[in-house]
């Protein structure tokens, strides 16, 4: 059974996902498909980068991630495959397998170029479904990556936001990404803040620690360990990121008590 993993901001309610599913069954009609997510931002190439990096890894080895937030289609950037710790990726070369190069020592990236793989004619608006799609597919019958094209020894990554500490005390981070739930997922880990602490979010300070969403007070601000392996930001059965006005990129003061 082959395993070919979707990710992208095409959301759901045009033809798009449905059209690269279709290529790809009209290639290998095994294939067993994963939806990652639809929702991810429009254009927004490292909440897709987080995204992935939070999933792959999850999957079977040999699993085809096929991951398509594309600003520049049609435009000069390459199009790359590449493999990273028993898996398959295929996406643009925007940096969007950032998090995926770092996890993995082992990735090998490889310019797409062989024509012959595409759906013809390619469309300068919709190569998800023209180059990216049947380039998956044919990963998944067991097309070896250097028959696609030349190897890519320098593939785009975005800059990953590390920690600053300002002094002993003070650190600086970032909000990485916002759930569905509005909770605000920072580059934190419970380690960076071992003991009492106030977080500066926007205007709000932050001083409460909880083990569980539910264990907030109505309204009350508080941070938690998310499933990521970060903190986060959270109040109880409401959006963090829309009470601060916050989103990814934002800067999270931390004064260590």
């Amino acid at each position: 059974m082959a395993i070919v993993t979707l990710l992208s901001d095409f959301g759901l309610r045009d033809h798009f996902v449905a059209s690269m599913k279709g290529v790809m069954l009209g290639l290998n009609p095994e294939l067993t498909f994963v939806d990652i997510s639809h929702e991810i931002p429009p254009q927004d190439v490292f909440s897709a980068s987080f995204t992935l990096g939070q999933t792959w890894h999850l999957y079977p080895p040999g699993t085809v991630h096929l991951a398509v937030v594309d600003p520049g289609v049609g435009g000069p950037r390459k199009a790359l495959a590449a493999s990273a710790g028993g898996h398959f990726f295929v996406a643009p070369d925007n940096g969007i397998l950032s998090h995926v190069f770092s996890a993995a020592e082992d990735s090998a990236a490889f310019e797409i170029t062989a024509e012959h793989y595409y759906r013809k004619p390619v469309s300068a608006t919709f190569q998800g479904r023209d180059i990216f799609a049947p380039i998956a597919a044919w990963i998944s019958r067991g097309i070896p990556l250097p028959q696609l094209g030349p190897a890519l020894p320098d593939p785009v990554k975005l800059p990953l936001p590390a920690i600053k500490r300002v002094q002993d005390a003070l650190i600086q981070g970032v909000v990485l990404a916002v759930d569905h739930f509005g909770n605000l997922v920072t580059n934190l880990r419970p380690e960076d803040v071992p003991r009492a602490f106030r977080i500066m979010a926007g205007k709000q300070e932050i001083t409460r620690r909880c083990a569980t969403y539910g264990e907030g007070a109505a309204g009350e601000f508080f941070i938690v360990a998310g499933s990521t392996g970060y903190l986060e930001i959270a109040v109880r059965n409401g959006s963090a990121a829309e009470r601060l006005n916050m989103k990814p990129g934002f800067p999270i003061g931390v004064i260590l008590q």
